[in-house]
Formats: C-alpha cells, structure tokens, sequence
C-alpha cells in the first residue's frame, strides 16, 4: 500500500498547480448510515468544499439483471471495481471523471455525470476499501459497523420510505 500511496503524492507534485484534493472513504455494509454520515459533512463544511461520490453506482448490472446471477452488489464481482480504482486515482490527482450512475429508485443504470473534485472528495458506499490501489488513495477512512439489529431497522426504514419497497 505505501508504494501506491508514494506513486500517488509523486505525480500530484510533479503535475498540477492545483492543490490534490483530501480524499476520505466512509465504508459499511448496507444501510449502516454511510449517506447520513457524508450528508452530514457537506452541511458541516458547506456543499462548495466538499464532492461526495457514491461508489455503489459502479454496480456492474441493474436490478433486472441481477435477479438471474448468484450474488447480490455487495459482491466484488457484482461491481466495476477496476473503474472505480481508476476514478478515485484521478480524483485524488485533482481530475475530473465521468461517473457511471446506479438509480436505487428505478434499480437501473441511469447516463454518467461529470464530477469534479473540490477540496475535499467523500467515496462513500459498500466497496471503496476492497483493494489495496483504492484504499491508497484515501487520506482519511472510516469504516462504519452498528449492531446488526439497528442496522437492519434502518435497512428496512429506508427501503421502504426512500425506495418503495
């Protein structure tokens, strides 16, 4: 991992005259209030510092798709983690990307957005920590873990007011 990490402060004070970014990863299992925790720190910090990133929307298939395989997104393989490794190194450099999209709504891929950093960038959601290249890219990681039983509570709360389930 520091090898990575050196690569990555290297070429940022090779490259650009902009300052990098501070990167913070906020990971957990679904529904462990890793959206509560970033919405609450673009308030606290003002929405013009912060960019926050959903790494959920690097699901590899949609909800129609995902009814026919044998695992659910919190598998890697359910997931475009190498494009999401990519995405956060640039990112970290100070680079705009082209995230793709996951619509929780409608459980279907919706067209990528333009993201740029600011002076601070929030990954949050259920994978950014799974490699070794990803979690170099973070200066800052949390890792949030409640009780199954409030986990699930809230699982439940939220599918049912936010997503209709």
């Amino acid at each position: 991992m520091p090898d990575k990490q050196m690569a990555i402060q290297r070429a940022w004070r090779q490259g650009s005259n902009s300052e990098r970014p501070i990167m913070v990863a906020i990971a957990g299992d679904s529904a462990s209030g890793k959206t509560t925790l970033t919405k609450g720190l673009v308030e606290a910090l003002g929405p013009e510092r912060i960019t926050a990133i959903c790494v959920d929307d690097y699901h590899r298939y949609d909800r129609a798709e995902r009814k026919t395989l044998p695992f659910t997104p919190l598998h890697p393989a359910c997931n475009y983690v190498d494009v999401m490794e990519q995405h956060l190194q640039l990112l970290a450099l100070g680079q705009p990307i082209l995230k793709p999209v996951y619509n929780h709504s409608t459980g279907t891929l919706d067209r990528p957005v333009l993201v740029e950093p600011s002076e601070f960038v929030i990954a949050e959601g259920l994978l950014p920590l799974h490699t070794r290249l990803a979690r170099a890219c973070f200066d800052v990681t949390v890792y949030l873990d409640p009780p199954e039983i409030i986990r699930r509570r809230w699982k439940v709360q939220r599918d049912v007011t936010k997503r209709g389930y």
